[in-house]
């Protein structure tokens, strides 16, 4: 049947280095007509938090006020065919060429117009430390590359994909000039034995948000 692998990090309020809130509250303090039964367990929770914490989509809007929110991005982006960039061994810090993007897409056998790019870079293993922030990042060029190759999502097991100090945010325009949404901070890679396999990462659909957290799920088949 396959094996379905959660690329996503759990999210623990108290010990993310973002706002994440959680306070419980009865459901009669939201709807006082609840009938609460004795010793009856019937909750719900007001949120805080940053929308940008845990593993997480990014939208157009981000940096962009005409570009497409979370609630109107297609939601063919949200799901499909993913290709697997094997991308670790580098020098933290190192810039990613395109030259060693087009390597690895040869050798995941290629990207496929309308892909999902994964670029598993073997950082997940550091998340929550301060080694996670060490990660070798892509070049502008390698970014126009794989957008110029036809993928329509990317997901990186880092914490983004943009140029170390680039205030101007080259990358993300580059990705979002062409309505492409950004997942950082994905996991699960070691439980991948393909180059290929079927992934979903459909987040909620607000007006006017560029970004949540988000539960990414791939399927690799037998």
């Amino acid at each position: 049947m396959g094996k379905v692998i959660d690329m996503s990090h759990v999210i623990i309020p108290g010990k993310s280095d973002r706002k994440f809130i959680l306070e419980t509250i009865g459901a009669d303090e939201v709807n006082p007509n609840v009938v609460r039964l004795p010793n009856q367990w019937y909750i719900m929770n007001n949120i805080q938090m940053v929308s940008h914490i845990g593993t997480h989509i990014e939208a157009p809007f981000h940096i962009r006020k005409d570009g497409l929110d979370l609630a109107r991005l297609p939601l063919e982006k949200f799901w499909g065919e993913a290709v697997i960039l094997d991308l670790r061994n580098l020098p933290p810090r190192q810039e990613i060429s395109s030259d060693q993007v087009a390597d690895a897409a040869r050798r995941a056998g290629r990207i496929h117009r309308g892909d999902i790019v994964l670029g598993n870079l073997g950082f997940s293993r550091f998340y929550g430390t301060p080694e996670y922030q060490q990660n070798p990042f892509f070049s502008t060029k390698a970014i126009q590359w794989l957008i110029q190759e036809g993928m329509k999502m990317m997901g990186v097991d880092a914490s983004g994909v943009e140029i170390p100090g680039s205030e101007s945010h080259v990358n993300h325009h580059a990705l979002f000039e062409r309505e492409i949404p950004l997942i950082e901070n994905l996991t699960g890679f070691d439980q991948i034995t393909k180059t290929r396999v079927q992934l979903y990462a459909f987040p909620i659909a607000v007006e006017g948000l560029e970004s949540f957290p988000v539960r990414v799920v791939a399927f690799e088949p037998d």
